[in-house]
């Protein structure tokens, strides 16, 4: 398809007061779908015609999601700043033209497998999602609506399949700190991390200003926090960014909205009601993906030896990976770094293997969020709480979790 000047035109489907932009729906379609959603939720009947217990499970649960977005998008009360298709259709709508469905991907929440789904929907060669060279994932175009107007975009939204993934928004800022803030990033500790220790930092070490390498979890909330209150939220960076800009909830009909806690079976059942491998056998393999996990955060480490030799010591570079696997829930919390007198990447993947349970990586991961948490003053976080609300309100998550603000 030929490559056209894109025309802005801004996509409105549920949100209430916008009536005089073009609509997919009138405010009969909405009513109309309210009905259903209400009937489908009383009924709880599978309308994929499931006979299935877990499979009407997993359906009504789709559905009561729909159901709260719709509900929340038409009271209208918390959005301050919305994003405009043409803005994130390049970036953020991966689309397979064969089986004419979208997939809305939001950063820190199952991004990765979803490229790599893609990656194996137009590259048959792999065996499995988990046989996908790494660098591939990340550095591969991926078919998206780049290609296409606003105009053919459009269409293409109203006739596909739609799918996106929610997460617990406190747990993904928590999982994007440790990622990109916390691990061994040195793109992030430059980009960001400098920055927000200059503005934040008293008396900070010569160190830290040049290599960004040791901001605390405290300094990057208030970040995040300071942010709205100067309501530059569509300048934070997509890991960051609340979960509702990337995917224009509220202006597009998902038919599809998993949950990152849910993340195994939603994910199965959209590819499955999606015929996205019909011919492909396909499994979601845990103990793959956090050998994996295990790989990269080494590995990356050990790219970074000697680039960041004037910012820390080797030892404390491989203490803050294994620190890091650690709080990601990929290894024991109480298994102690390997010590030798010259310590290899084999050798620190080898023992990590052997501390890492795939069964109870949610169970530490958990744990090592309310840690990092209790690190951040009430008031604090109770301003922290007005940067998530938006999305906690839109996805049906509690917007003031016990765990996080019952403290004695």
């Amino acid at each position: 398809m030929a490559l056209h000047q894109p025309v802005e035109v801004k996509l409105t489907l549920w949100c209430r007061g916008q009536d005089h932009y073009p609509q997919f729906f009138s405010s009969a379609n909405i009513n109309e779908e309210k009905s259903y959603l209400i009937e489908d939720k009383k009924k709880m009947v599978n309308s994929f015609g499931f006979k299935d217990s877990h499979d009407k499970r997993i359906k009504n649960r789709f559905e009561a999601r729909r159901f709260n977005i719709s509900e929340v998008c038409q009271a209208g009360e918390v959005y301050q700043v919305l994003p405009k298709l043409v803005s994130i259709k390049d970036r953020n709508f991966l689309y397979d033209s064969k089986h004419n469905f979208i997939y809305c991907m939001v950063e820190k929440i199952g991004s990765t497998f979803w490229r790599r789904v893609f990656h194996l929907l137009y590259h048959p060669q792999y065996s499995n999602l988990y046989s996908i060279p790494h660098h591939h994932i990340h550095n591969d175009l991926l078919p998206t609506l780049r290609n296409f107007t606003i105009e053919n975009s459009l269409k293409i939204i109203q006739t596909s399949k739609k799918a996106m993934f929610v997460r617990e928004p406190y747990a993904r800022a928590f999982s994007g700190f440790v990622d990109k803030l916390y691990s061994l990033n040195y793109y992030y500790m430059h980009s960001l991390g400098r920055g927000i220790i200059k503005a934040l930092r008293k008396n900070a070490t010569q160190a830290s200003l040049a290599c960004g390498h040791d901001m605390t979890f405290v300094e990057f909330i208030k970040y995040l926090v300071i942010m709205k209150q100067r309501k530059l939220q569509n300048n934070v960076d997509v890991h960051f960014s609340q979960i509702y800009t990337h995917c224009l909830p509220c202006e597009m009909k998902y038919d599809f909205v998993g949950t990152m806690e849910n993340f195994d079976e939603d994910a199965s059942y959209i590819i499955s009601r999606s015929q996205l491998f019909q011919n492909t056998s396909f499994e979601l393999s845990k103990n793959a993906s956090v050998t994996l996990s295990i790989y990269h955060v080494l590995n990356e480490t050990f790219s970074l030896r000697n680039k960041m030799a004037h910012c820390m010591t080797w030892e404390a570079m491989y203490t803050r990976a294994w620190r890091t696997l650690q709080i990601r829930g990929l290894i024991s919390p109480d298994a102690p770094v390997p010590t030798a007198t010259n310590v290899t990447m084999d050798l620190l993947y080898r023992e990590a293997v052997k501390v890492s349970d795939p069964s109870r990586v949610s169970e530490y991961k958990h744990k090592s969020m309310i840690d990092i948490y209790r690190t951040v003053s009430k008031p604090l976080l109770e301003k922290f709480r007005e940067y998530v609300l938006p999305d906690c309100k839109l996805f049906g998550y509690d917007d003031r979790p016990s765990y996080l603000f019952d403290r004695t």
